[in-house]
């Protein structure tokens, strides 16, 4: 299943077609079609000990 790279959403199956995108309004990036459409204009998260 695909899923969105920064937030973890689903973009694909099941889930994705009953909850995130009837419900929550998700949809696959048009800049980036591995994020979402809520996360394109937030910062990538970083997995150092400044940025959690």
């Amino acid at each position: 299943m695909k899923k969105c790279k920064r937030c973890g959403v689903p973009l694909e199956g099941f889930m994705y077609k009953i909850v995130a995108s009837k419900i929550f309004g998700v949809k696959p990036s048009g800049k980036d079609p591995d994020i979402c459409n809520k996360c394109i204009d937030k910062p990538e998260k970083r997995n150092c000990c400044c940025c959690k």
